[in-house]
């Protein structure tokens, strides 16, 4: 079963954050942050960011049963991959309910604007999938069942279909990677053992 430890021992340098509360928010700052004296990465929080006195779009999270969910951020510029020792491309993290995993969630985050969604679709896959291959390999991941959720805050609209609108493309991804993808801002927690994307 994944736990902090077990991820601690691989990639050192990953931050965990823990939160119980019926709401919990994912954003990141990276590219709003630029050039400030206060550049910031990836931050979870009990409520919605504020970033020079402006609300940040966000990654939601709905825990209405108040499950203890864990949060491992991983680092920005060091993540090496276990069979090349090379710093690989990845996720910026991942999440699960603590001390009762079923599920493990990988996460990217693309604050980019709507035209460029398109993009980005193949680098935030390929990111997710480098993390959780890597997982695999050090034997992180057990029989947990994997999600890869790849976001654009700033798209206020539903956006599943855009990304993954060929079954068939999608299906072959599933069985490539081992992991169910979906394209969204907000999710809901419902249970230990079922958390569920918001896709239209």
């Amino acid at each position: 079963m994944i736990n902090q430890s077990k991820i601690l021992s691989a990639q050192p340098k990953t931050t965990f954050y823990k939160y119980a509360t019926e709401e919990i928010y994912i954003a990141d700052l990276t590219r709003r942050s630029q050039g400030t004296a206060n550049p910031r990465s990836v931050v979870v929080s009990r409520s919605q960011p504020i970033f020079y006195g402006q609300s940040v779009d966000s990654v939601l999270l709905h825990n209405s049963t108040h499950l203890d969910i864990e949060f491992g951020l991983f680092d920005d510029y060091e993540y090496e991959d276990l069979v090349s020792h090379d710093n690989i491309e990845h996720c910026e993290g991942c999440f699960y309910i603590a001390d009762n995993v079923n599920w493990v969630t990988f996460f990217e985050i693309k604050d980019c604007d709507e035209k460029n969604i398109l993009n980005y679709k193949t680098k935030a896959i390929t990111q997710i999938a480098n993390v959780v291959k890597d997982f695999k390999n050090r034997a992180l991941l057990s029989s947990e069942t994997i999600l890869g959720i790849i976001s654009f805050p700033r798209k206020h609209t539903a956006f599943n279909d855009t990304i993954f609108g060929d079954i068939i493309d999608y299906t072959n991804l599933k069985k490539q990677t081992g992991i169910t993808y979906f394209a969204t801002n907000e999710i809901f927690v419902v249970n230990a053992d079922i958390v569920t994307p918001i896709v239209n």
